[in-house]
């Protein structure tokens, strides 16, 4: 926040102005630690679901409702205020801070949650380093990528749904040689079944508006943190390293729920009627399974992982579904080069040895950890990951998207 181009630098520049001029009451936190939008999220306060002495507003001449503001000096946010009283709420940052405020919101009482998603809107101004979610979102409206454009938006007050998706891990058992159940020795089959009851009580929850990713992309992303003051060409330098010098095989299972076709061919796209199965139940009649070893596993909601990287053309904001690539490990390496080359341009959809699959929910089993698993550019706990999509799950200020 303290560099020129940082979110604090751009809120005063730009966003603070802008508000004011379309008469948008507002208040401002700026974060001073790791967690602390969480946590401002997740904190209930006197006021919230359903308390109107604290609702926030009324509606200025255009009808677009305005953020209720305590008078406090330079809008400064005391955090005494529940979230719920809010009509929107505005990251400004990279698609980290996004993702404190949407774990934060799932660590809320479940009718919390469904008020909060069902009634506020969501803004993002990308000020971070990569700005995925702030990039998909102007690229839908079709705009150019910028923190000014993506304030216009916001000023505007127009939304469009985004799908947001809830991911269930099952952290890896601490026994040597288990992996999500299996076990190569049969003897302990009993032993691993009543683990895996047990552990289902342990079950973590996570909201994702961005992407999952295993193997080379995840180590990528993570493992190049030692080079973060390069910027995006540290993922770059990383995918050489890692893609090429000294590649890894990373072996899984891979299940998932085809999307449902009506009239031959037609996806039917945002089909929500489906129960996702339990940890401890194998996956149901329907459903695709796939083992064998991978180098890429990335499954994407959005269009742009990054505002230079153009990972999935297919993607919309609304269509209910994840678009998974996946390169195998049988895949040659000048292929994976070709492939990760034309990320920026989209071109990479078309390479030999790149498989998209389109699926309304997957489960992935690791079978060797040696990589990570990266929900919206974070680390989480290794384990076993199953996810299903919540179709036009939040509002986000937007243009027109198709």
């Amino acid at each position: 926040p303290t560099s020129p181009t940082g979110a604090l630098s751009i809120y005063e520049k730009y966003m603070k102005p802008m508000l004011e001029q379309s008469s948008v009451d507002h208040d401002v936190l700026v974060t001073k630690r790791a967690g602390h939008a969480r946590d401002r999220m997740m904190s209930r306060k006197n006021g919230a679901s359903g308390d109107d002495s604290n609702v926030r507003c009324g509606e200025n001449d255009d009808g677009y409702d305005k953020l209720n503001k305590p008078n406090e000096m330079e809008n400064a946010d005391d955090e005494s205020r529940d979230i719920s009283t809010y009509q929107a709420i505005i990251a400004m940052g990279g698609d980290g801070i996004l993702n404190e405020i949407m774990q934060g919101i799932r660590s809320r009482p479940q009718h919390d949650q469904e008020q909060i998603l069902s009634s506020i809107k969501f803004g993002i101004v990308g000020c971070g380093t990569s700005n995925g979610l702030a990039k998909s979102i102007l690229h839908w409206s079709g705009e150019e990528y910028g923190a000014l454009e993506s304030i216009f938006q916001i000023c505007k007050g127009v939304v469009a749904t985004l799908d947001i998706a809830t991911y269930a891990l099952l952290p890896k058992h601490e026994k040597k040689g288990v992996v999500n159940g299996v076990n190569n020795d049969e003897s302990d089959t009993l032993a691993v079944q009543t683990m895996r009851q047990t552990q289902q009580s342990n079950v973590k929850y996570i909201t994702s508006f961005l992407s999952f990713s295993w193997g080379l992309i995840a180590d990528c992303d993570l493992e190049s943190e030692c080079l973060r003051i390069l910027g995006t060409l540290r993922s770059d330098i990383w995918a050489v390293y890692r893609g090429v010098l000294f590649p890894r095989r990373y072996r899984a299972r891979f299940s998932y729920l085809p999307p449902r076709v009506n009239n031959g061919d037609e996806v039917c796209e945002q089909d929500s009627s489906f129960d996702m199965p339990k940890f401890v139940e194998e996956v149901p009649e329907g459903w695709v399974s796939v083992e064998d070893d991978f180098t890429v596993f990335w499954a994407c909601q959005t269009s742009h992982a990054s505002y230079n990287m153009f990972n999935c053309p297919m993607s919309k904001m609304n269509d209910g579904l994840f678009h998974i690539l996946v390169v195998r490990a049988s895949c040659p390496r000048w292929r994976l080069i070709l492939m990760l080359l034309q990320l920026e341009s989209g071109n990479h959809i078309h390479c030999k040895g790149l498989e998209v699959i389109s699926c309304r929910a997957y489960r992935l089993e690791p079978l060797s950890y040696n990589s990570y698993n990266d929900i919206d550019g974070e680390l989480v706990e290794d384990g076993v990951i199953q996810a299903h999509m919540m179709p036009r799950g939040a509002q986000f200020f937007a243009g027109k998207v198709d």
